[in-house]
């Protein structure tokens, strides 16, 4: 396995150079600090490699969260900063490269040197071969995500500043598909279920055998997203991760639970407290209308209306559909924001706690994303039943709250057969991909929102505030970030011109599996 080198000097190796005892420059262990250690921790490593992953459901460092409002989960409840969707976006993926990147680098090395993979600062974290097939599975997911955001991005020359490789090469979206799969088969191959990580694992305590159906499920994921523009490679690609097994059930599911004081994004923003957050960003028109027309018992335990409702007293009956309303996302100004969420509903309670557990990729994704692939052909799988699993799956990842509401729906029985899977292929296809969006309410927002640039599922309504600007869609990426242009231009210049739709580095070009444009009808 190819193992991409790392600048760092966080890892110091073990061992020192021997002297004679009579060196008059020998000072003995005078200098040794006896509370700092000569070899890096890999399990507290992979501890820090893991924090990043709450970016990708809703960033709580920021106050946008862009990809679950261009998903149609959440608008702003009483401001229109971002609604216009023309806002200059780049995304700094700098951060991503020298944190979790570089530090699961760093422990695949640990587990691979010959000077460092027996000491115990590294075993004692679980065997060489797991510690380095999780920590390319989980790197990996990163890879995509950052290439899903921007489409070409640094990858083959990445963390090699140490060999002066000061302006590395940006690959193309096809080749870093390409080469994530190659990684994430040979990460597969070296899991060992006969012993486990230890419980420093935040992921998944340590089970390998959860492990090998998230690796499985990263690999349908990015599969799937081939089905437009290279089917063929998609079709073998996800035929071999079906046949390794990807996520099943609730318990399968790859999710992240917030500390106290990790800043969870609903319970407070910018220390202004637990209800402040709330009143910041409500469910979407969109979402909430689109489970009132489905008469979807998850709208009960997606949002709250009643004397829990943190966007003001709402009145009516909260297991009524009806009660429920949500808001529209880019309104002209904001006296018609704060119209909008007169009598509108609010995220959750089980969301906006201090310690809260959220999806990241869900098993009703991954089983939802296989029916798809049944009903293209590309596995030997009922798409009905896969269809029909994925449904239950996430109904089962509701009743796994605390949530008194979500116990009333343990059973998907009834509501599957009030919406069987349609005949039509085409119809066949948004269904699924609907059912994967009323599934999808806080959880992978990047994941949705490329539900939506390939399958424009959703429809995605233009308001005042978004077609006011002449813009006729959402956008289909981010910008690449003025630092990358200050350090790489002529790399990262290169790379804009390869997107599509011939915009340059836009918000609307588009990334190499996205090859149609959607265009959204304006709200009447």
């Amino acid at each position: 396995m190819k193992y991409i080198k790392s600048i760092s000097a966080s890892l110091v190796l073990a061992g020192a150079l021997a002297v004679s005892s009579c060196d008059p420059s020998d000072f003995g262990n005078i200098n040794d600090t006896p509370n700092n250690p000569t070899q890096s921790y890999t399990y507290m490593l992979f501890k820090s490699a893991c924090t990043s992953l709450p970016t990708y459901i809703m960033s709580s460092s920021s106050y946008d969260p862009w990809a679950q409002e261009w998903s149609g989960y959440l608008a702003e409840a009483k401001n229109n900063q971002y609604g216009g969707l023309i806002t200059t976006m780049e995304y700094a993926s700098g951060g991503i490269y020298t944190g979790p990147i570089r530090t699961l680098t760093e422990i695949i090395k640990s587990n691979t040197d010959e000077a460092t993979k027996g000491d115990p600062a590294v075993t004692m974290f679980g065997t060489n071969n797991n510690q380095i097939a999780a920590c390319v599975t989980l790197r990996s997911f990163y890879y995509m995500t950052i290439s899903d955001i921007l489409g070409p991005i640094v990858y083959s020359e990445a963390l090699q500043s140490g060999e002066e490789n000061w302006a590395p090469k940006y690959d193309s979206q096809k080749d870093v598909y390409a080469g994530l799969e190659k990684e994430l088969n040979e990460a597969y191959a070296l899991f060992d279920e006969k012993s486990n990580l230890t419980s420093d694992d935040l992921i998944f305590k340590g089970n390998i055998a959860r492990w090998k159906k998230f690796n499985a499920t990263l690999r349908m994921m990015m599969a799937i997203k081939l089905s437009d523009v290279a089917p063929a490679d998609g079709k073998a690609r996800f035929a071999k991760a079906y046949a390794d097994g990807g996520m099943e059930t609730a318990d399968d599911s790859f999710t992240w639970t917030y500390h106290t004081g990790s800043n969870a994004p609903f319970y407070s923003i910018g220390n202004m407290g637990y209800a402040s957050r709330s009143n910041y960003f409500a469910p979407n028109k969109i979402f909430v209308d689109a489970l009132k027309e489905y008469k979807d018992p998850r709208l009960f335990t997606y949002c709250n209306v009643g004397d829990n409702a943190y966007m003001g007293k709402v009145a009516g009956d909260p297991h009524d559909f009806n009660t429920y309303k949500g808001v529209p996302h880019g309104l002209a100004s904001n006296g018609d924001v704060d119209i909008a969420i007169v009598g509108a509903c609010s995220t959750a309670a089980k969301y906006c706690e201090p310690t809260p557990t959220y999806g990241l990729i869900t098993a009703a994704r991954c089983l939802l994303v296989e029916a798809e692939a049944a009903q293209r052909g590309w596995i030997d799988a009922k798409p009905a039943e896969l269809y029909a699993k994925g449904i239950q799956a996430s109904f089962d990842f509701e009743a796994k709250s605390d949530d008194a509401w979500a116990k009333e729906f343990k059973n998907a029985k009834d509501y599957i057969a009030a919406h069987p899977l349609p005949q039509d292929n085409d119809a066949a296809l948004k269904e699924i991909a609907m059912q994967r969006f009323l599934a999808g309410f806080l959880t992978d927002g990047i994941e949705a929102w490329s539900d939506w640039r390939r399958l424009n599922v959703p429809t995605m309504v233009m308001y005042p505030g978004q077609s006011n600007t002449g813009k006729t869609t959402y956008p289909y990426r981010l910008t690449f970030a003025s630092n990358d242009y200050s350090v790489n231009r002529d790399n990262t210049n290169a790379a804009a011109a390869d997107l599509q739709g011939g915009k340059g580095d836009d918000k609307w070009s588009r990334v190499w599996w996205d090859v149609a444009e959607n265009p959204c009808p304006k709200a009447e």
